[in-house]
């Protein structure tokens, strides 16, 4: 018995995982990706969180349908303060170049090259904290910075999980068809979830 019901968890997920990549696919057409692609990353983890939580809330279509457009606007708003961020420490990373003084510019460059490692780090959990908390939207990306410094295993779990997961795309495409963003994402929000129920604790 408990053999079936393990098999019959693996199928509901695989099953599930792949309905999602489709719905992601959909959705981030439906916006021309321009407006689509973060509110249908968050519908993806909001979904995704319920799934590891075991908490039945009907179909997976209809609650990423609501999850999509109740999140439609703030999603952007977070997604584009993230992009911005980046462009910023992507430009300042561009403008070190011109400086002429060496020891100057070791120090500027260390620095920059360290918060825009961090930065990357925290595109991690980002989408995870923002369908798990409910704060201000310029708090999200406060927030995932933090976790990246205060779960250091996590975050490590995470780097390590996503190239993995990054590898085995490149040696079987099919599974990116198949499962492309929802298994990674399913692997970012489990794991977040975790650093979340020890930071809750």
């Amino acid at each position: 018995m408990y053999g079936t019901q393990w098999y019959i968890r693996i199928g509901n997920l695989g099953f599930n995982l792949v309905l999602l990549n489709l719905l992601w696919l959909l959705f981030s057409f439906f916006g021309l990706f321009i407006l689509g692609i973060f509110p249908a990353t968050a519908a993806l983890f909001a979904v995704m969180r319920l799934i590891i939580m075991e908490s039945d809330n009907g179909s997976i279509i209809k609650l990423f349908w609501d999850k999509f457009k109740s999140e439609f606007i703030a999603s952007n708003v977070v997604g584009y303060i993230m992009l911005f961020i980046g462009l910023v420490l992507y430009t300042d990373f561009k403008v070190l170049h011109y400086i002429n003084q060496e020891t100057l510019y070791i120090m500027l460059m260390s620095v920059t090259m360290l918060v825009i490692f961090i930065y990357l780090l925290s595109l991690l959990y980002i989408f995870s904290v923002f369908v798990h908390y409910d704060l201000k939207l310029w708090q999200y990306p406060k927030h995932a910075f933090i976790l990246v410094i205060a779960r250091p295993l996590h975050t490590l779990i995470m780097a390590a999980s996503i190239v993995t997961i990054l590898f085995l795309y490149l040696q079987l495409p099919v599974l990116i068809l198949l499962f492309g963003i929802s298994l990674i994402s399913f692997v970012l929000m489990k794991i977040a979830h975790l650093s979340f129920l020890k930071k809750e604790v």
